[in-house]
């Protein structure tokens, strides 16, 4: 393998390494995006009670949670655009063109 495409694997490597979301960086995101434990909870399609346990430490969010987290943590205008901050085109724009 070159050193360019060892170099590439490196960095998707390390890009794809996620943080470790515990219970303080849970809070602090929650925190970030202005967002209780309700509001938390629908944004990342859980339970609030999911979000106590996460929250309290008693269970470790899914590789996918912690995922989401990072990208709301690096992209916090996404969240607008999931809570509908972000209007879609007029559909009959759409099909008359």
């Amino acid at each position: 393998m070159t050193k360019a495409k060892n170099t590439v694997l490196q960095m998707i490597a390390e890009t794809a390494r996620c943080p470790d979301y515990g219970p303080d960086m849970i809070k602090i995101l929650m925190d970030r995006l202005d967002m209780n434990e309700k509001g938390f909870a629908l944004l990342m399609n859980v339970t609030p009670s999911t979000v106590r346990l996460w929250t309290s430490g008693a269970v470790q969010p899914s590789g996918t949670a912690k995922r989401l987290m990072q990208i709301y943590e690096t992209g916090p205008e996404i969240v607008n655009k999931i809570a509908g901050g972000q209007h879609l085109p007029d559909r009959r724009n759409l099909i008359e063109k």
